[in-house]
């Protein structure tokens, strides 16, 4: 592999991160947006205290509009695709212009979502355009290593959420299994104590694990971005 610069192998890991925050909410936020489409309220805030985010919405269309399509709410799900397409493009030779189309299909199916009166389908378009990049990603990416930095991003990143929305334990073990083997496979230096706390909390079944917040900040520290 050539050298690969501090900046870009952060982009690489964001890249991987924003992706994978685009496409688990999107999914999570699916009984809300029914909701929405039924004309029908839900508990928006209980999703939003999970990701430690504002819950400042007037009900749940204003959910839907703000926290799926509002590019000046930094943590609305347009902003994250956002911010992954800014990555993308200087990571773009690296890429391959095939995987950075993917990106720009899916930014671009979000728009199309913005405006739409009935989104569902687009929104659909946006999950299967990131899909599309993983594969493309394994076909057009020859370095090993750069791969593995952005599935470290997108693992990571899936973990966090898992642990956040409180999903099946099965579910955040077999997860961080991934992050396990692709933190090594990257040229990233993860950290010891966080590392080690997460591997006894979510992979000995014989310890206790520990509160939500003790893993969500332990899994925060776990990669740190340098070359090894």
């Amino acid at each position: 592999m050539g050298t690969v610069t501090l900046n870009k192998t952060n982009r690489m890991y964001w890249l991987g991160r924003y992706l994978e925050r685009v496409y688990t909410t999107l999914k999570a936020t699916r009984p809300l947006f029914d909701a929405y489409t039924d004309g029908r309220e839900a508990d928006f805030t209980a999703y939003c205290i999970s990701l430690g985010i504002s819950a400042d919405y007037r009900d749940t269309a204003d959910f839907i509009s703000r926290y799926y399509f509002d590019t000046e709410n930094p943590s609305s799900i347009a902003a994250s695709l956002s911010y992954a397409y800014d990555n993308a493009i200087v990571l773009r030779e690296m890429l391959s212009s095939e995987t950075l189309a993917y990106v720009q299909m899916a930014v671009s199916a979000m728009e199309l979502a913005a405006k739409s009166s009935g989104p569902a389908v687009e929104l659909q378009w946006v999950l299967d355009d990131i899909m599309a990049f993983r594969g493309a990603c394994e076909e057009k990416i020859a370095d090993d290593k750069n791969r593995s930095i952005i599935k470290t991003g997108a693992s990571l990143e899936r973990v966090d959420l898992y642990l956040r929305l409180d999903y099946p334990q099965e579910a955040v073990r077999k997860e961080f299994e991934r992050l396990f083997n692709r933190l090594y496979k990257a040229p990233l230096k993860p950290a010891k104590e966080p590392l080690a706390l997460l591997v006894d909390a979510l992979l000995d079944t014989e310890k206790p694990t520990p509160s939500v917040p003790v893993l969500v900040r332990a899994q925060g520290y776990a990669p740190q971005i340098k070359t090894q």
